[in-house]
C-alpha cells in the first residue's frame, strides 16, 4: 500500500512580509527531498485564532503536526512576525531551509503513527 502523503502546515499572518519568500522555501526543500506531501496554506486572522491553532508567529511551519521550530513552553499564542536563528546565530524573519529539510526529513523517517492499520 502507498504512503499517505505527508501533512504539512504553512500558518501565517497577513501583516509579516515574510509569507511568499518563505512558502516559496518550504516547496523548494519539499520538491528537493522528493517526498509527497501537502502543504496547506492557513491564514490566522485574530488573536483567539492563534490561540486556537497554537500559532507563535508568522510564519509557523508544522511537518506531521510537529512545529519545525519548537517554541519554549512559555510561549504565547498571538499575531506576530516569527524569527528564526540561522546556523551562524544570525536572526532572519525566514525559516533555515536547513531545518525545514531536518524537521522534513525527521518525519519522513518516522513510522506513520496516524495511518490506517499499522502492524498486525
Amino acid at each position: 500500500m502507498a504512503a499517505r502523503p505527508l501533512a504539512i502546515e504553512f500558518l501565517y499572518e497577513p501583516d509579516c512580509d515574510s509569507r511568499d519568500v518563505s512558502l516559496a522555501r518550504l516547496r523548494e526543500v519539499v520538491a528537493e527531498e522528493g517526498g509527497a506531501a501537502t502543504i496547506d496554506v492557513i491564514r490566522v486572522d485574530t488573536d483567539e485564532d492563534a490561540v486556537a491553532r497554537r500559532f507563535t508567529g508568522s510564519p509557523t511551519i508544522r511537518i506531521a503536526e510537529r512545529d519545525i521550530d519548537p517554541p519554549e513552553a512559555s510561549a504565547r499564542y498571538v499575531l506576530t512576525c516569527r524569527a528564526y536563528r540561522l546556523p551562524d546565530g544570525r536572526i532572519t524573519p525566514f525559516p533555515p531551509k536547513e531545518l525545514i529539510r531536518a524537521a522534513l526529513r525527521e518525519a519522513l523517517a518516522s513510522p506513520d503513527e496516524n495511518s490506517e492499520g499499522g502492524p498486525e
